[in-house]
């Protein structure tokens, strides 16, 4: 995500949201050190000790069950956070694995070079 969007477009109006969850033995300390991953000032981070994020967004935006985690959920500029935000442009995990089909649903949302 950092180095293969977030730098590639540097000058585009793109807001991040990462939730670390302690799964795959990861801790707030571990976390902490794993920022460094996502230094982009676009991006803020978030730590859920509980995975509360996890569980609410597979239930009501997945519509699955259980913890969900190194997934992403991307959302265009008309999105709206009420009960369940949406429009959900793309979503999938995982965020390395799915990187081609995450960067092509970013690069949907912005503005063509010629037109910036």
């Amino acid at each position: 995500m950092q180095t293969e969007i977030l730098e590639k477009e540097a000058t585009a109006d793109l807001r991040v949201y990462t939730v670390w969850v302690p799964f795959l033995g990861g801790n707030r300390d571990a976390t902490r050190r794993t920022q460094g991953i996502m230094s982009d000032q676009r991006v803020t981070q978030y730590w859920d000790q509980e995975a509360v994020t996890s569980e609410w967004f597979t239930t009501n935006v997945d519509g699955g069950s259980g913890p969900g985690y190194d997934v992403f959920y991307l959302y265009g500029p008309d999105a709206r956070w009420s009960d369940v935000p949406g429009p959900l442009v793309e979503s999938g995990g995982t965020v390395i694995g799915q990187t081609d089909r995450l960067r092509a649903a970013v690069g949907s949302l912005l503005p063509q070079a010629g037109d910036r």
